[in-house]
């Protein structure tokens, strides 16, 4: 009879055994999601925080542009008499400087020669000239870090057959 109640026994250890390993399987999968889990919502917080960083630097730079514009009017307003004197070079100088900082944070100017691309221009008005080019600048463009923060306003050639075609349309 003892010799029952030993095999009983260690059949319920092995069962308890095998439950416990089982348990442990279980925490350790459980572990392992959690800190996978965690790790990537540290990825998560960090690249918000980068794309929080990138917006509000892209806000201040947007707002700064419209200042950047007026000097850049002024300086080409100017005659030939007063570009020799100390507050053009002066204003010139702050341009430059301006220009450079907001360079060195990413800001590039868009190029707005030759082909309309309404990816990267504004269409503010039409002419007479060669069909879909950029004949005038109104406003430059810039965009920051391969983003269009601002598209270049721009005017753009179309031909008098184009804009003959479209007149006769308007008359029907």
């Amino acid at each position: 009879m003892k010799r029952l109640g030993f095999k009983n026994m260690a059949k319920k250890q092995d069962t308890k055994i095998a439950e416990l390993e089982t348990k442990i399987a279980e925490l350790d999968n459980q572990l392992k999601r959690a800190v996978a889990d965690y790790r990537n919502l540290e990825s998560r917080v960090s690249q918000g925080r980068s794309e929080l960083t990138n917006y509000v630097g892209a806000e201040i730079i947007r707002k700064i542009l419209p200042s950047l514009d007026h000097l850049e009017q002024a300086l080409t307003g100017v005659s030939d008499t007063e570009k020799s004197s100390g507050w053009f070079k002066g204003v010139e100088l702050a341009v430059k400087e301006l220009n450079g900082v907001l360079a060195s944070e990413g800001l590039g100017q868009i190029v707005a020669d030759g082909q309309f691309d309404p990816n990267l221009h504004e269409a503010v008005d039409t002419q007479e000239g060669e069909d879909n080019m950029i004949l005038k600048v109104t406003r430059k463009g810039y965009n920051l870090n391969g983003k269009v923060l601002r598209p270049a306003q721009v005017v753009v050639g179309k031909s008098s057959f184009a804009k003959a075609s479209e007149d006769e349309k308007g008359e029907n």
